[in-house]
């Protein structure tokens, strides 16, 4: 098989990933102020996965006024989790109903991901 088929071969042949462990993956991650998970607060909007290995991840804040720190240091930790899960190979974060909604999600998916704070 030449290297061009092998390569299209391997794309068809590519496992299915777990939205499930995807959305338990952002799902995971703690309100930096009030030391909830997402998930445990309802906060997560929405997740779809490509066939191609692409994630979004749509999430909203306690309040729309959040302020911006707390807002970008979840959105990366989000899109850091769900890099993390097997299979994912992008990532993409959407941050609905803020006020800086455009704003937060360029400084979130802008790369390279920076390391987390201590």
């Amino acid at each position: 098989m030449s290297e061009p088929a092998t390569q299209a071969a391997n794309a068809t042949d590519r496992t299915p990933i777990d939205v499930e462990a995807v959305r338990q993956a952002a799902g995971s991650v703690l309100d930096p102020e009030i030391r909830r998970s997402l998930a445990s607060m309802d906060l997560l909007d929405d997740v779809e996965v490509s066939a191609d290995g692409s994630a979004v991840v749509r999430y909203h804040l306690t309040s729309p006024l959040c302020p911006s720190r707390f807002a970008i240091d979840i959105g990366r930790e989000v899109r850091r989790q769900v890099l993390a899960v097997e299979g994912v190979t992008a990532a993409t974060v959407h941050i609905s109903d803020h006020f800086l909604g455009d704003e937060l999600e360029r400084e979130v998916n802008g790369d390279p991901l920076p390391e987390p704070s201590p």
